[in-house]
């Protein structure tokens, strides 16, 4: 089974990408040489969902069945180095409601308790708080599921922002002077 060292890293290059392919509802599952990736059809009509997903981001207009993505390690790293360059670009906070934040996010979690992802679902059903749930091997080989509500992976995301910036906490918290 594929071993990624930081899934953080690696959830977030997939998310750049999903979204760059207008993906929000997905199962992803991991593969001996990676993850693949198996959009979900949104909204209770398939028909006319079927419809929308042809024509996002490129796609062919012909196309009508929901897309299934394969992503290898070589990929995730391209898919890293171009996102990381767009990054550097500007210097601007990033939306932690993007799905590449909220999966760097869950994938931060899974790093901080050692663990090896096996599932993550995104698929908002109606009437309830989007979440993404994650299917997980800890490093006692125990399968664990949590559920991750869209709020906290929100909370997730702003801490991990602020815990690689110190110096702007130190900024805010004295009036934006760093002198004494």
């Amino acid at each position: 089974m594929f071993e990624p060292t930081f899934h953080a890293r690696s959830l977030r290059a997939i998310g750049q990408d999903l979204e760059a392919h207008g993906i929000t509802q997905f199962n992803l599952t991991s593969s001996e040489n990676g993850y693949l990736v198996r959009e979900l059809p949104r909204g209770v009509d398939s028909n006319a969902s079927r419809g929308l997903i042809g024509k996002r981001a490129g796609r062919n207009a012909d196309f009508d069945g929901p897309a299934e993505l394969a992503y290898t390690v070589e990929t995730i790293e391209r898919l890293d180095e171009e996102g990381r360059a767009k990054r550097d670009i500007g210097n601007k906070l990033p939306d932690f409601f993007s799905l590449s934040q909220c999966l760097r996010a869950v994938g931060a979690v899974i790093d901080s308790k050692r663990g090896q992802l096996l599932q993550l679902d995104r698929n908002a059903e109606p009437d309830t708080v989007p979440s993404i749930v994650i299917h997980y091997q800890s490093s006692t080989g125990v399968e664990i599921r949590e559920v991750h509500p869209s709020p906290n992976v929100y909370d997730y995301s702003v801490h991990m922002y602020k815990s690689r910036r110190p110096e702007t906490d130190a900024m805010d918290s004295d009036g934006g002077s760093t002198e004494h």
